[in-house]
């Protein structure tokens, strides 16, 4: 058996996630290491398995708004932005994404859908290559 996961940008509320989506694609999208596609392209990376049905499974996390620039800065893209321009791009979104936040203490349901690879392969199928 073979199992593989990832997870790409996160679900909340459509404020913020469309800050999010802007902030991934558009603001630090430049600085994303050329591997960084295999994760929007997960389901079609070749396997060498037939994939099997999987449950969904998802990473569920109560954040307030610290949490959630703590990770934006955990990004690679963002520590790649900020190598190359010795600015901070959050700085880019964060009176937006604070008047979406409202109170910055106040915690929300944040969502990471995974995308599941699953295969399993059979004595009769013989060795892969």
């Amino acid at each position: 058996m073979f199992a593989a996961s990832a997870y790409n940008l996160l679900r909340t509320e459509r404020p913020i996630k469309e800050m999010i989506r802007r902030y991934c694609y558009e603001i630090v999208g430049p600085y994303w290491p050329p591997e960084r596609s295999l994760v929007e392209q997960f389901r079609k990376i070749p396997f060498p398995f037939p994939d099997s049905e999987t449950p969904a499974f998802e990473i569920v996390a109560e954040w307030n708004l610290e949490h959630l620039t703590g990770y934006l800065r955990s990004w690679s893209s963002t520590q790649r932005f900020i190598a190359a321009t010795n600015r901070n791009p959050i700085d880019q979104i964060a009176n937006d994404l604070e008047k979406a936040w409202g109170d910055p203490q106040r915690t929300k349901r944040i969502v990471w859908p995974l995308v599941l690879r699953v295969g399993v392969k059979t004595m009769s199928e013989g060795p892969t290559t």
